[in-house]
């Protein structure tokens, strides 16, 4: 194999400051239209918080685990920009056909170099480096100027989320910050050149996009619907039960706005109420067989069996007890898996330097939860009831810990899995009741 690419050259590292120079200027150009001090401070703390643990992820991948996802990705990503430069014609049927050991011999060579193997032979993994190629002709093939873009999106995804969640009203400033902007494990596992970038990016675009049109927003709606389309083509590409795991709760949302809208009248709330269980049944049937026989599940089954019997996976592997995938099987996990799911690794789990946030964060986790059944639990339910947002982010929280906790199997897998929980979870356990009265009726 012939490598085009050296990470970390003085070329790179040059190029990468200067990506992050053109950064800056859009940075504070969009920090000068926050007119509020106190959330101009959230911004740049956001920003510096991506940027930074975006760039710490990379060097460690780099220097201390010498490998790794991010880098194979980059290689792969860096073999089609110079497939491009080799012949255009031969990228874009890379780009728009599945991989094939056959195209591989036929379209790479020792110019273009060859895409780690087990990169391309994986049509997910392949399909961010072909998303990555597309980074990389921006940033003029620079993994550092990679890094610091896909760290300024993602601060622009979590703010995007902040600001929509601090509209609804529900939540002290500070608090909403902490759950979605200050969370190190998500800015470590999703601010650079990673699969679970693109799925938080996804995750939050096609939700606030969702949200936004529902509540019959006449601004942008081809642009909306344009966004979430380029987004579920991601999402369908790298993880497509995500879509599943987003159109449950969002059917849901839609419930809760019309029974809310025909509260009074008690045939129409209940009708609706009905026709929403009956729709979700119903999809839950036409996707169960699909999701039975998906890799993860198999996956799942391989890796649970291999762990009762491999002392290898010592204190990286997990068991949530499930040896039966069937849906009985997996029904039975679901309490385990969630836990797994939303705070595990536990923080004697965690010591290690890749999942040492996740640890501690637990830690935090739970004691939001203890405080969330421990002070008006009624009325915080009464809260989530009537906000159709809180019904979504419940929902897909526990739907995606379920997933996440059900086929990780390795902690260091279920970290980056269950990254896109986190901040829905926590938008549901630091509601505040003073708000009660905000919400819409």
């Amino acid at each position: 194999m012939v490598k085009v690419y050296s990470f970390f050259s003085v070329q790179d590292i040059l190029l990468g400051l200067l990506v992050l120079v053109v950064i800056y200027f859009y940075y504070n150009k969009r920090k000068s239209k926050i007119l509020d001090e106190k959330l101009r401070k959230y911004y740049f703390f956001n920003f510096h918080l991506k940027l930074f643990l975006g760039l710490l992820y990379a060097l460690y991948y780099y220097f201390i685990v010498g490998g790794g996802d991010t880098l194979a990705y980059w290689d792969g990503a860096i073999s089609l920009n110079q497939l491009f430069s080799f012949s255009p014609s031969m990228y874009f049927e890379e780009m728009l056909n599945e991989p094939s050991r056959e195209m591989n011999w036929r379209h790479f060579n020792r110019f273009t170099g060859y895409p780690p193997g087990w990169i391309y032979r994986e049509t997910e993994s392949w399909f961010v480096s072909k998303t990555m190629s597309v980074i990389s002709f921006i940033t003029f093939k620079s993994y550092i100027g990679a890094t610091f873009l896909l760290g300024y999106i993602s601060s622009l995804a979590s703010w995007r989320l902040f600001q929509l969640i601090k509209n609804i009203g529900l939540h002290e400033d500070k608090f909403l910050a902490i759950s979605i902007l200050f969370i190190p494990s998500v800015s470590f596992w999703c601010s650079g050149v990673t699969k679970d970038t693109l799925v938080l990016l996804s995750v939050i675009f096609i939700v606030c996009n969702l949200y936004e049109l529902i509540l019959n927003s006449k601004k942008d709606k081809f642009k909306k619907s344009f966004v979430i389309a380029f987004y579920c083509f991601i999402l369908f590409h790298i993880r497509d039960f995500m879509l599943m795991a987003i159109s449950i709760p969002f059917i849901f949302m839609l419930s809760a706005r019309f029974a809310n809208k025909y509260r009074k009248n008690k045939i129409s709330f209940y009708s609706i109420r009905m026709i929403s269980f009956i729709l979700v049944i119903l999809f839950l049937v036409f996707q169960g067989e699909s999701l039975q026989e998906s890799k993860e599940l198999e996956q799942a089954a391989i890796i649970q069996e291999d762990m009762a019997n491999n002392e290898t996976y010592e204190g990286a592997r997990y068991d949530i007890g499930v040896t039966d995938f069937t849906p009985f099987g997996m029904l039975k996990a679901f309490p385990n898996a969630v836990i797994a799911g939303i705070y595990r690794p536990f923080i004697w789990e965690a010591f290690s330097p890749t999942l040492i946030f996740n640890g501690i964060e637990g830690v935090y986790f739970m004691y939001l939860t203890w405080l969330f059944f421990k002070k008006d639990f009624f009325r915080k339910v009464k809260i989530i009831r009537k906000s159709e947002f809180l019904v979504f982010a419940f929902l897909f929280s526990l739907i995606l810990a379920y997933v996440a906790g059900l086929t990780s199997g390795l902690l260091g897998v279920l970290v980056r899995f269950k990254a896109p929980v986190v901040p829905f979870i926590l938008i549901v356990l630091t509601i505040q009741v003073s708000k009660l009265s905000d919400v819409t009726k």
